[in-house]
């Protein structure tokens, strides 16, 4: 398969507390391998972020599914109409989709109370991190790391440091799991 060769924008940038710059210098610390693989591992790491989260957006499409539609039973033209047009519609957010599996959860009691504080933490975090992926600025800061800056009710930056990703890959796995929690109790009260 073909690996992408697309243009991505770039900006670097170089604090100096001298007027005196030796320019070979500066281009040498903002051009290097030292640089550019943790940056190209960022990036990789974002984009995997915004597929998880499309993931999890799947699962909560398939709670909702079931908790409107009932079980699966064969081909329906209604069930295929509503998860076409609403729950995977652009006009139905991720936001919407989270606030609706909370009225599920909370009126068909599917998850007891730690679980669903767990869950709504969880999954607002995951819809920050793909919106800061998505629309915001990777950056690098020398002898610092690097940073995600982007824009949440007020300018916000995260370092994306080994404890930032540890966290990343612990909500959504704990994440899919009380997803597929509630679908298993939701199937249990109906049996």
């Amino acid at each position: 398969m073909k690996e992408l060769d697309i243009h991505i924008n770039e900006t670097f940038s170089m604090i100096s507390e001298t007027s005196d710059i030796d320019f070979s210098v500066l281009i040498e610390n903002l051009f290097n391998e030292e640089i550019s693989q943790p940056l190209e591992k960022v990036r990789r790491n974002g984009g995997k972020i915004l597929f998880a989260t499309i993931s999890i957006e799947q699962k909560m499409e398939s709670l909702l599914l079931h908790v409107f539609m009932g079980p699966f039973q064969g081909p329906d033209k209604r069930r295929a109409l509503f998860e076409n047009e609403i729950l995977q519609s652009t006009a139905l957010s991720y936001s919407a989709k989270k606030e609706l599996v909370f009225k599920a959860i909370n009126t068909l009691k599917i998850l007891p109370g730690s679980d669903k504080s767990k869950l709504q933490t969880h999954l607002k975090s995951i819809m920050e991190w793909r919106n800061a992926f998505a629309h915001g600025r990777i950056s690098h800061v020398h002898e610092r790391g690097y940073f995600i800056n982007y824009y949440s009710g007020g300018n916000r930056s995260l370092e994306l440091n080994s404890s930032y990703w540890a966290e990343v890959e612990n909500v959504f796995r704990e994440c899919n799991e009380l997803l597929s929690k509630a679908l298993e109790n939701l199937k249990e009260k109906e049996a």
